[in-house]
């Protein structure tokens, strides 16, 4: 008998198949696209951007502190997600400006009057600009992010801002790499 005659086998190797296709036809629109003249990434090195300075991240919202997390939390993203380095406000490119505009813990169930929240949230806004030495903006956006956090499993909002802190950092890194 012959292998391919199960019915069972044939939709295997048929499945695997287009996928098979699917991907290459995916690999040949990318080169396709490369070879058009576009490009990834925000092309901050082609406008000369190679270093940044990190300012001061502002803090206009009432909670104290996210502001310095968040600073650590970029100082070890930017590097690692971007081909940025960090230099001095007099030697950089560029200096990256950040302010959390708003921070807000938002109750999603709650407790009792021992455990007042069960489950929350924290949202956060931020505005991140990355300025030339002239006082040309290159990139300026505001960032959102809202992380959960559960009480019955361990989290609290001290977790909930660590996380947010980290996410935040992440995706500011980000939106330098590929101006997202």
């Amino acid at each position: 008998m012959h292998l391919l005659s199960n019915p069972c086998v044939r939709a295997t190797v048929m499945a695997t198949l287009r996928r098979a296709f699917g991907s290459l036809a995916l690999l040949i629109s990318l080169l396709g696209v490369a070879s058009c003249g576009y490009t990834f990434g925000s092309g901050l090195d082609r406008q000369g951007v190679r270093t940044v300075a990190l300012a001061v991240v502002g803090n206009e919202s009432y909670r104290q502190r996210l502001e310095v997390d968040l600073s650590v939390a970029l100082s070890r993203e930017v590097p690692v997600r971007t081909n940025l380095q960090f230099a001095s406000a007099g030697r950089a490119d560029a200096t990256l400006q950040v302010v959390i505009l708003d921070a807000r813990e938002r109750t999603l169930v709650p407790g009792n009057r021992t455990d007042p929240v069960r489950e929350g949230a924290l949202e956060t806004a931020v505005r991140m600009r990355l300025v030339r030495k002239s006082g040309e903006v290159l990139l300026e956006r505001v960032l959102l992010d809202r992380t959960e956090f559960r009480d019955p499993i361990g989290e609290n909002l001290a977790s909930a801002s660590q996380e947010t802190v980290d996410d935040l950092a992440l995706k500011i890194a980000l939106a330098l790499e590929t101006g997202f």
